[in-house]
């Protein structure tokens, strides 16, 4: 077995993708959901547009994590279980925005549920690949540099561009909006993608396994805010400037198309 926590992550991702499909359905079909904490000042108007590009992607992800479930039983592929684990990453940032937000809805108990989960399937699920599946990994060497060139331009594009929204509110004192996603990608994401770029620089091959994680998380969650910023509009909210949503579809497509690169050619070479 390539992995030995195989079965715990399945479990893991079967539970998240039933209460992912639950939340992301509720938002749609109760108005009052995010209405009713929206009356109260707590939850901002213009938080809806990504609220809601997050519930689009969020079920939409949970019929593919099903799917993916499906064909590993079936298949016992490895790379789709890379997947999976990549998709874990994509709820452990979405929901822990609703968490890390306090969004108090009559869901919230739900969504630090499924923070909780998602945290515990990724750590399990990269854990658990056995140091000689690992040894005989192979990645070709022109996805390595793709890869690190890619991931190096995210963190200097997000890294300089939430530092610089950040220091405003630092010298005023006062709390913005979105702070779950800068806490999330300075404190968590950039330096766990630095840490991916420095492994593969030194190819060392656990770094494989992350880089097919970190692809798949990028390109869900960028798409969920570049189809947030294109229906902004239709909630009252100010569209970003057209140089970010440039920035957010490029990402976006680089990533699912590095990603399919990356599925395409990872794959074993025994001595």
């Amino acid at each position: 077995m390539n992995n030995k926590n195989t079965t715990s992550v399945l479990i893991i991702s079967f539970l998240i993708s039933i209460l992912s499909a639950y939340c992301a359905l509720l938002g749609f079909l109760d108005e009052n959901l995010y209405g009713s904490i929206i009356s109260t000042g707590v939850f901002k108007a213009s938080f809806m547009p990504g609220t809601v590009s997050q519930d689009i992607i969020t079920i939409a992800t949970s019929v593919i994590m099903l799917i993916l479930i499906a064909l590993y039983a079936r298949w016992k592929n490895v790379k789709v279980l890379i997947s999976i684990i990549g998709l874990l990453s994509f709820y452990f940032y979405a929901y822990g925005t609703y968490v890390i937000s306090a969004l108090y809805t009559s869901a919230y108990l739900v969504y630090m549920l499924i923070f909780a989960l998602s945290t515990l399937g990724m750590i399990i699920g990269i854990s658990g690949f056995t140091s000689s599946y690992i040894k005989s990994l192979f990645l070709p060497r022109w996805i390595r540099i793709f890869s690190i060139a890619f991931l190096s331009l995210i963190v200097v594009i997000f890294t300089g561009k939430w530092i610089a929204d950040v220091i405003p509110y630092t010298q005023s004192g006062t709390v913005p909006d979105f702070y779950a996603i800068y806490i999330l990608d300075l404190c968590v994401i950039m330096p766990l993608f630095m840490v991916i770029i420095y492994l593969l620089i030194k190819n060392v091959k656990f770094a494989y396994i992350l880089l097919g994680v970190a692809l798949l998380k990028t390109a869900t969650l960028i798409l969920s805010v570049a189809i947030g910023s294109f229906i902004a509009p239709a909630y009252g909210v100010p569209q970003d400037e057209a140089s970010m949503i440039v920035i957010y579809c490029l990402v976006a497509m680089i990533s699912l198309l590095l990603f399919g690169f990356y599925c395409q050619k990872i794959g074993r070479r025994l001595e």
